[in-house]
């Protein structure tokens, strides 16, 4: 028979267990919508799956949105070193390692961060989180070589503004969004721009069956339809990608603009090539719905 004190000792030790448990071994679910505006799952197209695993540790899984189905893109494992500190393994198609975030909260509730790469500084700002990071406020990026790649202004998460530089230093176009309500058109139809990048690798030479890989060609679409700040995103050489660049300037023909919140905005469009060598041939990819479909020629 089980005394009455006992009794109690042993129901606030399995009370106490099951708080400390469900405090510990937690999950949260984050969406995100367009331009990054924080909102609910009906309008969100990437999602983040918070777990935290002790006091000390914590996983951010990242899933965009394909056809319908959520597609797992990146994950982040969180190890705090100590109250101003986490050690981050990444694992993102852009990028795979260790990044360090030192962050201070401020007296806003807000927190004041910095994230490093191999020792260097890729980031730093004003976050509402920092596990995982909500952006909010100013937040300058740099690229691999420490120069300045751009500084923007958030509000919740959503991207307001940006001034932008590129690699060798040099300015770029200012105040570009990379996620928009409606992606821009190009209007005498992307069967069109297909064919005339075609034409451009074939006039210059090019034979598809010795070339094997991806590039990526990026532009920004202005509000007036035009495009400028024509670059290379991923390159296959400077041969393949100067007739790239050269073909992207020589297109004729005008783009309907993004839109975000009924305003016209400068786009940044990431335009994706691929060559099969073994299949002799090229893929282009054209946007639907937000979504990259590739077309084989």
């Amino acid at each position: 028979m089980i005394t009455k004190p006992i009794f109690i000792v042993r129901m606030v030790a399995v009370l106490s267990f099951f708080l400390i448990a469900s405090t510990v071994f937690s999950q949260k679910v984050i969406y995100i919508g367009i331009n990054g505006k924080l909102t609910t799952l009906p309008n969100a197209i990437y999602m983040q799956k918070v777990s935290t695993t002790s006091p000390k540790a914590s996983k951010v899984l990242t899933y965009m949105l394909k056809d319908s189905k959520w597609e797992k893109i990146g994950s982040e494992q969180y190890k705090k070193l100590n109250d101003s500190i986490y050690q981050i393994n990444v694992r993102t198609e852009n990028f795979k390692g260790i990044t360090m975030r030192n962050f201070v909260r401020q007296k806003d509730g807000t927190y004041q961060f910095k994230d490093l790469a191999y020792e260097h500084v890729i980031r730093f700002g004003s976050a509402s989180s920092v596990a995982p990071l909500l952006l909010q406020g100013q937040v300058t990026e740099y690229y691999e070589g420490g120069k300045k790649k751009s500084v923007s202004k958030y509000n919740n998460n959503e991207l307001v503004s940006n001034e932008n530089w590129n690699a060798d230093g040099t300015k770029y176009i200012d105040n570009v969004f990379y996620s928009t309500d409606s992606y821009p058109f190009f209007n005498p139809g992307n069967e069109e721009l297909h064919k005339h990048l075609l034409k451009g690798f074939r006039d210059a030479g090019i034979d598809f069956s010795t070339i094997s890989g991806s590039m990526k060609v990026g532009f920004v679409v202005m509000e007036d339809g035009t495009i400028d700040g024509i670059k290379i995103v991923k390159g296959l050489g400077p041969i393949i990608n100067g007739i790239a660049v050269d073909s992207f300037a020589s297109l004729v023909g005008t783009w309907t603009p993004a839109k975000l919140n009924n305003h016209t905005v400068r786009y940044f469009q990431v335009f994706p090539i691929n060559f099969k060598s073994d299949e002799n041939h090229v893929e282009f990819a054209e946007m639907r719905g937000g979504i990259l479909h590739f077309q084989t020629y």
